[in-house]
């Protein structure tokens, strides 16, 4: 049985809305997310529907919006996607990237093997009045099967109540951090688990970071080796990319001994 979008609405335990839900056309995406004409072309070809569900406000949740003006976050949309084939970075950056305001996006993923949950942090341009652009695109691990036990600890942690009341920026944070969570509990092969020291989560934030750019560059180097027909070159490349396996093993073991505050 896999997790599916309406499973993640229902993880958040939002309170009733008052607006129903509602689907959001893809031209208008298109018009406001898409940058060429390859953007249009991707945004119509794999996007089945996007769906407006909910949103998180001060008027909704009663969770105040919050005074940092660099990094606004006077609302939190949830939307809902179905993706017709692969949905790639690009076209998740495109759809938050769309919507001025941040957004938790669940994605069912084609062939109904589960949902992708992506998450993006905005904060104000620096040269253009009211731009807001993205800082970074934060992608979960995909959630395939509800009876993994930190698939299951994931979702649980999302409710609402249990998460920060003070500001949107702070739920907002917080989700986020439970991502990241899941996403050290699936690479080390551990119990899903919440820090609650900020250093901790900025230095478990940092490793992840460093281990995805180093995974890219060693995927890369692999792919190299294996295409390279000069036995000298796949010497090297074969080395280089043996370090760079080196490299994600300490690192992942950076994470293994990172203190668990609860």
């Amino acid at each position: 049985m896999t997790i599916t979008p309406a499973d993640i609405c229902a993880a958040l335990a939002l309170p009733p809305m008052n607006a129903p839900a509602r689907r959001l056309p893809k031209d208008v995406l298109a018009q406001h997310g898409a940058a060429n004409s390859a953007d249009r072309k991707m945004i119509d070809s794999v996007i089945e529907r996007l769906d407006w569900w909910a949103t998180l406000s001060p008027a909704t949740v009663g969770i105040a919006a919050g005074v940092d003006e660099e990094r606004p976050v006077p609302a939190i949309q949830l939307l809902a996607m179905t993706a017709r084939v692969e949905p790639t970075q690009r076209l998740l950056t495109l759809i938050h990237r769309a919507i001025p305001v941040p957004i938790i996006l669940a994605t069912a993923l084609p062939g109904n093997v589960g949902t992708r949950l992506s998450f993006a942090p905005l904060r104000r341009a620096e040269r253009i009045t009211d731009q807001m652009i993205i800082e970074r695109l934060v992608i979960a691990p995909d959630l395939a099967a509800n009876d993994a036990p930190a698939s299951a600890a994931f979702l649980a942690s999302l409710a609402l109540p249990d998460l920060p009341q003070t500001t949107l920026a702070a739920l907002y944070g917080a989700l986020i951090d439970r991502v990241e969570a899941l996403a050290v509990s699936r690479l080390i092969h551990a119990p899903f688990q919440l820090l609650t020291d900020a250093s901790a989560v900025a230095g478990r934030r940092n490793a992840l970071a460093r281990h995805g750019q180093v995974e890219a560059e060693w995927l890369a180097t692999r792919a190299a080796a294996k295409r390279e027909k000069r036995l000298a070159e796949q010497v090297v490349l074969g080395n280089q990319a043996r370090a760079l396996k080196d490299r994600l093993q300490t690192i992942a073991g950076e994470l293994v001994d990172t203190p668990i505050a609860r």
